[in-house]
């Protein structure tokens, strides 16, 4: 992983960080919100291929290249893979530009944004005794940064 050089950019990401810079809150918190507005706006079909082994829920996306993307929340860590593609993703160390044979473990409570410079196919292995996608995705996400500091057991104090 490398960080992306700010000069290379496209327009869209350039875009998406000042918005994200205007905004208040935590990162987290700012991501759903724009993931909200997104909702809102013409999709881009990322087709989906889910794939259950021994106590493993495996989840394939492919996006095309242009895409902003907004991931679920997960509730606990999980391995990542870019199995095809050139994609820079927010994290929470900032924007890295990651490339096909990419892998890495994201930690419980992470909320990421991607923007794809190529076709991307993206992998996430989770562990669960799932075997159903909708039940596993129960399980293994959440739907708002509030019921994630819920789930952990120190709710978000709102003044």
């Amino acid at each position: 992983m490398q960080l992306i050089d700010p000069q290379t950019t496209s327009s869209e990401m350039v875009e998406f960080t000042a918005t994200m810079s205007a905004m208040s809150g935590d990162m987290i918190e700012k991501l759903f919100v724009i993931e909200a507005a997104l909702k809102q706006m013409p999709q881009v079909e990322a087709p989906l291929r889910h794939c259950f082994g021994n106590k493993v829920y495996v989840r394939e996306m492919t996006a095309p290249k242009g895409s902003i993307i907004i991931g679920k929340m997960h509730k606990f860590k999980q391995v990542n893979i870019v199995v095809k593609g050139d994609i820079s993703v927010l994290t929470e160390d900032g924007w890295k530009r990651l490339k096909a044979g990419d892998m890495f473990e994201s930690p419980a409570g992470i909320k990421r944004a991607g923007f794809t410079h190529e076709d991307t196919v993206w992998t996430t292995i989770c562990g669960t005794e799932e075997t159903e996608v909708d039940k596993a995705e129960d399980e293994l996400t959440i739907g708002s940064y509030q019921e994630f500091l819920q789930y952990k057991g120190n709710p978000l104090c709102l003044s």
